[in-house]
């Protein structure tokens, strides 16, 4: 038998490594921001996360101009968020590259899961990896929308200062828990959308996580186990 070409070995675990990836940005990016009293340690590990991302979807040549060129954009909007020290509490010019960059990412990893050839563990640590995309996705429109309007959602006074008072990293960390708690129908009330356009954000991004782990998680895991019993 030939060996497999080296070339592809290291796409055999490519959505594991971006799944663990992410739960890895999503637990120690809050508590290394609290340890160094910056908010602006979450920008420079986002980034790093899209770095990441960058490199591990532009691998193939399907559509890798177009992931350079949003990547490519993504990254140096973090970057100078991070690095600006009167940048604003919500810099449309990130928030709108990053939010194009995720659409990409998803896209390609969904269509890649849901049509590829890859094996079904694989399949659903994509999975995965999407809805936690969709979180970070949805994060960045909910953040657009409050730039464009800035009465869009209402905030608890806690949160509220918070905003006032933080950086664009802080910012984002902000929308980024209100777009999972929203996609988890959790609710917590300590932001709230007001606006009619954050309204129809807010519940069509509740139906669609629902709907996504119920029908498209369940289905993989579900392929998953079955083929592990064969």
């Amino acid at each position: 038998m030939e060996p497999r070409d080296r070339r592809f070995l290291s796409d055999d675990h490519i959505y594991r490594d971006l799944a663990l990836c992410l739960g890895l940005l999503a637990i120690s990016g809050p508590i290394l921001s609290s340890l160094s009293a910056s908010s602006r340690i979450d920008a420079y590990l986002f980034a790093a996360f899209l770095v990441f991302a960058l490199f591990q979807i532009t691998r193939r040549a399907t559509n890798r101009a177009i992931g350079l060129v949003l990547g490519i954009a993504a990254v140096a909007g973090e970057i100078a968020n991070a690095a600006t020290t009167d940048s604003p509490a919500l810099n449309a010019g990130p928030v709108v590259a990053t939010g194009l960059f995720m659409g990409f990412v998803v896209w390609q990893v969904l269509a890649d899961v849901l049509t590829g050839s890859r094996g079904s563990s694989e399949r659903v640590f994509g999975s995965i990896a999407v809805y936690f995309l969709l979180g970070v996705l949805f994060a960045h429109v909910h953040a657009f929308v409050a730039l464009v309007d800035r009465d869009a959602y209402a905030l608890s006074s806690g949160l509220a200062a918070e905003l006032t008072s933080s950086d664009a990293g802080r910012a984002i960390d902000i929308f980024t828990y209100f777009s999972f708690v929203t996609m988890s129908t959790l609710g917590y009330g300590d932001l709230t959308p007001v606006s009619a356009v954050a309204r129809a954000l807010a519940w069509i991004q509740a139906v669609l996580g629902q709907l996504y782990l119920a029908v498209t998680v369940a289905a993989l895991v579900g392929i998953h186990i079955s083929e592990k019993r064969r």
